[in-house]
């Protein structure tokens, strides 16, 4: 009999938290709280931009690695939207479960719910995104292979259009993508990444420009090519080129080249661009004369794993519209 008592106390005190939680006064104000400490965040972040200065996107991982009181607004406001996505699906459940003890079969009539549904898969969508979203380091990306976000890509060509003042108006990268050997076409360009993986990372353009890509060295009479780590045979011996060092580093372009003789010693030389500033290596007079370049981007991979949460958020929320829209025919219809 105890049992039962306690079984019934707890019973009734479950429908109490459960009337609150599904509450429609709820809802109300936690939306005007949500609204609220939206605005208050955002003038914190507008005067206090220094605190605020790794925060990017939809990342809200870092307010928890970045613990301050000053953040105490969005601590407020997670809890807020929780609330806020918990009293939106038990409002929805009640209204149909309310609908389906009532018999209604009308299945227009059912296009509010659906379109809520949507909405808290929008709240878990971006919980997910905010929390999980990363974003890899940036890349330079030129006319060879390089390895970003699991695939492949190179830059085939770069075409810019600008204002009559000089500013850039369209920046367009054309690349080529490559994964398990299939290999596709692409554009790139600023408010136009590229799309790996459906949607869930993408590939987007941070820079732009034209990449030193090998070196010209005047051998005596002779033209070499040469791009980093790659040799070239002087007389008795070989020059390497170690590494490229450009202005703001140096003044001017400065070649590293590593001499090895017939004995195997090995001497570094570092070379400026320009006719007067050549040296004898092996016997040789080597010159600096050119740098070749080829298109190139800058670009960074994000990866944001609720992109399948999107699409299931746009089946719901088009199909609970299209519901709505014709109950409102059918209701127009009728009168």
């Amino acid at each position: 009999m105890a049992v039962l008592i306690v079984f019934n106390e707890v019973k009734s005190y479950m429908k109490k938290i459960y009337a609150i939680f599904k509450s429609q006064k709820l809802g109300i104000i936690i939306g005007f709280t949500v609204t609220g400490l939206l605005i208050i965040g955002s003038l914190i972040m507008n005067y206090q931009p220094r605190q605020y200065a790794g925060l990017s996107g939809e990342d809200i991982s870092f307010f928890f690695t970045n613990k301050k009181p000053l953040h105490l607004w969005f601590y407020i406001l997670f809890l807020a939207c929780i609330l806020y996505g918990i009293n939106t699906f038990l409002c929805t459940l009640d209204s149909i479960i309310k609908k389906t003890k009532r018999g209604i079969k009308k299945i227009p009539l059912y296009g509010a719910s659906i379109v809520h549904i949507g909405f808290v898969i929008t709240l878990v969508a971006h919980l997910i995104g905010g929390l999980y979203s990363t974003t890899e380091p940036p890349v330079s990306v030129a006319d060879e292979w390089t390895n970003i976000g699991g695939v492949e890509m190179k830059v085939t060509d770069l075409k810019t259009s600008s204002y009559p003042n000089g500013m850039p108006r369209k920046i367009e990268a054309f690349v080529s993508v490559r994964k398990d050997g299939i290999e596709y076409s692409d554009t790139l360009g600023y408010n136009n990444p590229v799309l790996l993986e459906h949607g869930i990372s993408e590939v987007l353009m941070r820079d732009y420009g034209w990449i030193a890509s090998s070196v010209v060295l005047k051998v005596d009479d002779r033209i070499c090519n040469l791009k980093i780590d790659e040799v070239c045979n002087v007389n008795t011996g070989k020059i390497r080129v170690d590494d490229l060092y450009m202005p703001p580093q140096y003044r001017y372009p400065v070649v590293k080249l590593i001499s090895t003789a017939e004995n195997q010693e090995t001497q570094q030389t570092f070379l400026p661009i320009g006719e007067t500033n050549g040296k004898k290596i092996h016997g040789a007079q080597i010159v600096f004369a050119d740098i070749n370049s080829v298109p190139g981007v800058l670009v960074s991979v994000k990866n944001n794993p609720s992109i399948p949460l999107t699409f299931v958020t746009v089946f719901f929320f088009s199909i609970g519209m299209i519901l709505v829209i014709l109950r409102v025919i059918g209701r127009m219809v009728n009168t």
